[in-house]
């Protein structure tokens, strides 16, 4: 551990991003708090402020390997809180259960595995102190609390960039999908008869009507199914509505798991109107001892599942920073944010494509998407009979290998002869 002595950092918000910022901080800095405006249950179970936690999500490859390399005990941790071990053909065995059960497992082996890491909940950041052109810490309830590096994981409605704005330093433009998704969850018990998969997707033509369900295993026996569409009133709440919707997907799996259970919450429903990515790389101006990171740069549409792994990705680029530059250096912010870039493009670009395949969904212009989206299309489609191409098309969308990967010779082959002995059907 490179600590210097005496050195301190606040981190605002307990959520994934912040518990793994505060993981690689524990590495250079003497002194780390996380600061958590709500109550954080001992239970598993989701927060006030954290929404889509009550939602299926999936753990990228990329974000989960990261993980277990920061936190020794991770899997058997989680395995013994009742996740889900699921095979993948990548190599490694990953895990499925609810964002509440991951955030309580790592806040734990945190607090337990990093003794210089203490975690307040219930305490609500009410602004950053600023002098002399860099942020010095925050203030809670009237109280100051000075740090060397105060790092903001407060989401993607976060407002200490506006309050910067306010002192002088411009707020960083903003990229925006409209994606207006709608989610509809409900949660049932998991029968040893459902369907031999470990986790269920579906997804419709999205130029005709773009509807999407997601099903994964999670602790106590239990399915996580969201159902989600794009610009029109979402999936209904009534239970038997519900189970038409996903009656109408290109897959019954879903339908027939819901129209055997037994018992099914109520579903609950979340929306999001555009995903976000703050362009903090083109600040010519940011102040020294502040970042932000996870939603606060870029918040991706959730049902790409990108969102936890990019926060790991990004809290890896500001321990590299850090190394280079030290936790309290004015070259700090820059450097943190031209790592985080590069982390966020493949992700971005990944879901704005499959996204702006809908007529319906606008947002900025991607160099080459025509071009590109074709091919990766047919990738898609090889996949489905060529096992070097659908390991190697998991592998980028899991962000473990980059798009060009699946342009070299060998694969451009094995795509294209596909193209022409199946074509594709609708």
């Amino acid at each position: 551990m490179g600590v210097r002595a005496g050195t301190s950092a606040i981190v605002i918000g307990a959520g994934l991003a912040g518990l793994a910022t505060a993981r690689v901080l524990s590495d250079h800095v003497d002194d780390v708090r996380v600061l958590e405006r709500d109550r954080l249950p001992l239970e598993a179970v989701p927060r006030p402020s954290v929404p889509q936690g009550r939602h299926a999500h999936v753990l990228l490859a990329s974000g989960q390997r990261q993980l277990d390399d920061w936190f020794p005990g991770l899997a058997d941790e989680l395995t013994a809180g009742g996740a889900v071990s699921v095979p993948a053909d990548l190599g490694f065995i990953s895990s499925s259960m609810s964002q509440p059960l991951l955030e309580r497992t790592i806040r734990g082996l945190l607090l337990r595995q990093r003794p210089n890491v203490s975690v307040s909940d219930e305490t609500a950041v009410d602004g950053l102190l600023v002098e002399d052109g860099r942020v010095v810490g925050v203030e809670v309830d009237g109280v100051r609390h000075r740090a060397d590096l105060v790092v903001a994981c407060s989401g993607r409605h976060t407002r200490f960039l506006d309050q910067l704005a306010g002192t002088g330093f411009p707020a960083p433009p903003v990229s925006e999908v409209r994606i207006d998704v709608a989610c509809g969850t409900c949660v049932v018990p998991r029968q040893p008869d459902d369907f031999a998969g470990a986790l269920a997707v579906a997804v419709d033509d999205p130029a005709l009507g773009h509807r999407v369900g997601l099903m994964v295993p999670a602790e106590g026996d239990r399915w996580i199914i969201t159902l989600a569409s794009f610009h029109d009133d979402g999936p209904p709440a009534d239970p038997a509505a519900y189970e038409d919707f996903a009656r109408s997907l290109p897959l019954p799996l879903i339908a027939d798991v819901l129209a055997q259970a037994e018992a099914a919450t109520p579903v609950m429903t979340y929306r999001m109107p555009t995903s976000q990515r703050r362009h903090v790389e083109r600040l010519k101006q940011t102040p020294a001892g502040f970042l932000v990171l996870g939603d606060a740069i870029c918040s991706f549409n959730p049902l790409h599942a990108q969102g936890m792994s990019s926060a790991a990705l990004q809290a890896r680029a500001l321990g590299h920073a850090i190394s280079r530059h030290g936790s309290a250096s004015p070259r700090l912010p820059g450097a943190f944010y031209r790592r985080a870039a590069r982390v966020i493009d493949l992700p971005w670009r990944i879901a704005a494509r499959a996204d702006l395949a809908d007529p319906r969904i606008s947002g900025p212009d991607l160099v080459g998407t025509d071009l590109v989206d074709r091919y990766l299309d047919k990738a898609l489609w090889a996949g489905h009979t060529s096992v070097p191409v659908a390991r190697r098309t998991m592998q980028v969308q899991h962000l473990l290998a980059r798009p060009e990967t699946l342009i070299t010779p060998a694969m451009i082959v094995r795509v294209l002869l596909t193209a022409v002995t199946r074509p594709r059907r609708r």
